[in-house]
């Protein structure tokens, strides 16, 4: 007799998470759709997460545990991804948690021409007397979404909080790129939002990401364009590759001038930008495609990086 397969398949790559990722499994647990798997993959923790994985998975019949040799959150998430039997994939963090509702409201979305599901999440600074920030996915065509993964100026660039159809995934030979260690959601991301029929976008919180603080936060923001650079690069990649380098153009510059601004305030910025990035920003855009501004924009890179300084 065939098993039958979860409609749900949950991803949860772990790394030295043994405080913390028992309450992200029991907030699975909770969920009000019970219909999952939890494929829970150890990326070679140094810390007790194998023992706490194991202690829980010993006690819940839908949760398998899978170890590996460190290789980063993408070669967890990718070994995740190949385990699952679910229709459906979700992906969580060892320190975050998902509220009850989650999946039941995300599978209510769904439909057979529906690819890509996603939630609004809130981002709480425990640090800041749990201080929260609510961030929804930007909604509309593909251009509006790509332009949006690649500015990151909404909750899209996360790859939880949603849900992504395994045959998609599957069939597209989409995986989290190993060896971007900031980013590599937006990379994977645009991979499967340019690859899906359709996709929904819900303004309901369904997951919550936990910050200790905005000291963590600015950590994170120093020396943000070296930090960056893979994911920058891997934007530039998929752009030429979809042959999109006139359609997101503005969105292209964006991503430079954001990031360096990110550590370097707008001047410095400005200064920092070379030929070199705006020669890879514009090519193959086709000039007389471009709008009477972004003309500009194009003229004016071309001749005078600095002048990024007067972009908004």
């Amino acid at each position: 007799m065939t098993e039958a397969k979860p409609l749900v398949s949950i991803i949860l790559p772990c790394y030295n998470n043994a405080e913390t990722l028992s309450r992200t499994v029991r907030s699975i647990q909770a969920q009000t759709q019970t219909d999952w798997e939890l494929i829970a993959v150890d990326d070679g923790s140094r810390d007790d997460t194998h023992q706490v994985l194991l202690a829980l998975a010993g006690g819940e019949p839908r949760m398998r545990v899978i170890h590996q040799e460190n290789g980063g959150v993408s070669a967890a998430r990718n070994a995740g991804i190949l385990a699952a039997r679910g229709e459906w994939l979700s992906f969580a963090d060892a320190d975050d948690h998902l509220l009850e509702h989650a999946f039941a409201h995300l599978l209510s979305m769904t439909d057979e021409d529906t690819d890509i599901v996603c939630g609004a999440y809130v981002m709480r600074y425990r640090d800041e007397g749990n201080r929260e920030e609510k961030h929804a996915c930007a909604d509309g065509d593909l251009q509006v979404v790509l332009e949006s993964l690649i500015r990151g100026d909404s909750a899209l660039n996360s790859m939880c909080a949603r849900l992504y159809r395994r045959s998609l995934i599957l069939e597209k030979g989409i995986l989290a790129p190993v060896g971007v260690k900031i980013g590599e959601d937006v990379l994977f991301n645009l991979d499967a939002f340019a690859a899906a029929r359709a996709w929904r976008m819900s303004e309901e919180t369904i997951y919550v990401y936990e910050f200790g603080g905005d000291s963590a936060m600015t950590r994170a923001k120093k020396d943000a364009y070296r930090k960056n650079m893979s994911m920058i690069d891997g934007i530039g990649r998929f752009i030429r590759r979809e042959k999109m380098e006139t359609a997101l153009f503005r969105a292209h510059i964006d991503i430079y001038v954001r990031t360096l601004r990110a550590d370097r305030g707008r001047l410095r910025a400005a200064m920092a930008m070379t030929y070199a990035m705006t020669e890879r920003i514009t090519a193959g855009v086709e000039f007389s495609k471009l709008c009477a501004k972004q003309k500009l924009y194009y003229i004016a890179l071309r001749v005078l990086p600095a002048s990024s300084v007067l972009l908004p």
